[in-house]
């Protein structure tokens, strides 16, 4: 009985999202005195398609040979460790489930996304290395990011919310003849759903074992930054902690508990990076980048998109 309530506290219910930041700039503090905080998918992204041209196109080897030179991009096992989390997290939450969208959703969403990765690449960074870590390294350029997302999200909401005027205006039209019909989305069974944590336990147990594995023989793989990013997934999970709805919602729902809880996480995460850069454990310079224009347009056109696209 214990369990199961302790279970239940732990996996099923919502954690706070205040909670949700705390739990996060720990994270990225201890990541930080590791090797180096949570960065750009920029890097991970450029080592990919040197990846694909150097290796698969040009060079051609085994898939063994692929996986060995793939493996030790540490930011990129980061972010797929990142994913697992989030999906061994649902798992255990018995939450997992596919979702589909109307057309117009999809192409707004693919348009938001494609307009993400145009603003990642003008400002060099994404929201998690240009934002979360530049702001903890008390980094100039984490600020003109914050200024270019705020502007970039007041624009979105402002269309988001003109969107939802405009529905409005069409559902409650006289001549409107709009007839609800029952949702053609499969109920899951509750099998599936109780099948669900069983399934994160043997991906937990697969993790432990690569984790393991690796400490042993010693072969190389970044088996931290696969760990770092698993936890960083759980928590975004758990506690639906989300950089998009924290500038998002201060322009379309008028509310600012997501936005508090990035402050508090950013305020704790700079408190930990500025402790360790004085103790000299880290260079007071290793996380302070130069910032011009561009990287406000950039951020701009990532808020914009980030808005459109929820999420």
């Amino acid at each position: 009985m214990m369990l199961s309530i302790l279970y239940k506290k732990i996996f099923e219910e919502k954690w706070p999202s205040e909670l949700g930041g705390v739990l996060l700039a720990l994270l990225n503090i201890l990541l930080f005195l590791h090797s180096g905080p949570i960065a750009t998918t920029n890097a991970v992204i450029a080592d990919w398609g040197r990846w694909i041209y150097n290796v698969a196109l040009l060079n051609l080897q085994s898939p063994v040979h692929f996986l060995q030179t793939s493996r030790y991009f540490p930011q990129s096992i980061m972010y797929i460790g990142l994913m697992l989390g989030v999906f061994l997290s649902a798992l255990f939450a018995k939450q997992f489930s596919l979702k589909r969208e109307k057309i117009g959703g999809y192409i707004q969403g693919f348009i938001g996304g494609a307009l993400m990765g145009i603003g990642s690449f003008l400002a060099g960074a994404c929201i998690l290395g240009g934002l979360f870590s530049d702001i903890m390294g008390l980094s100039l350029s984490g600020f003109v990011m914050m200024a270019g997302l705020l502007t970039g999200a007041y624009i979105g909401g402002k269309f988001v919310m003109w969107q939802i005027n405009r529905q409005a205006d069409n559902l409650f039209r006289p001549d409107s003849r709009q007839i609800t019909t029952a949702s053609k989305d499969p109920v899951v069974k509750k099998n599936w759903r109780g099948i669900q944590p069983k399934i994160a336990i043997v991906g937990a147990l697969l993790m432990l074992a690569i984790v393991s594995v690796d400490k042993l023989t010693g072969t190389g793989f970044p088996s931290a930054a696969l760990l770092s990013g698993i936890l960083f997934g759980i928590v975004f999970q758990r506690s639906a902690f989300c950089f998009a709805a924290a500038f998002r919602e201060i322009f379309i729902t008028k509310t600012t508990r997501m936005m508090r809880s990035l402050t508090i996480s950013l305020i704790i995460g700079a408190a930990g990076f500025s402790i360790i850069m004085a103790a000299g454990l880290r260079p007071a310079e290793v996380y302070v980048f130069h910032t011009s224009g561009r990287f406000l347009f950039g951020s701009l056109i990532f808020g914009f998109g980030m808005t459109i696209t929820g999420g």
